[in-house]
């Protein structure tokens, strides 16, 4: 399976529409059928918010998934293609789960120190 199919998969688990996806992560509809269709590549940015509104692992996306074509860099800087061997996406997987582990510890933290004032009142 690759990962137009879990992105089309996942929508449809959620039951959403496309247009309702796009809205959520803030594309227009049509971009957003692109990446489903695989007319426009998955950046890592887009991976990140669409596993944010899932609430799963950005790696989720990718399971299954062993040759994957990223746009890598940002609206301020050239895009390059690059692809990735299977080697390079188990890297790219690991670097993903450790994003998300620092996210979540960062979170972990707010709240910690939230509690902490509501506890001092």
């Amino acid at each position: 399976m690759d990962i137009t199919k879990n992105l089309a998969n996942l929508r449809k688990e959620h039951h959403l529409t496309q247009e309702q996806m796009a809205e959520k992560l803030q594309m227009s509809k049509n971009g957003y059928a692109k990446l489903e269709r695989g007319e426009s590549r998955v950046t890592i940015e887009h991976l990140f918010k669409i596993a944010q509104e899932f609430n799963i692992d950005a790696s989720e996306l990718l399971k299954e998934h062993k040759d994957i074509n990223f746009l890598l860099g940002d609206n301020n800087t050239n895009y390059a293609n690059r692809y990735y061997g299977e080697t390079t996406i188990q890297i790219e997987k690991l670097e993903l789960i450790i994003a998300h582990k620092d996210e979540l510890l960062a979170q972990k933290d707010k709240e910690i120190t939230l509690l902490r004032q509501l506890l001092d009142k």
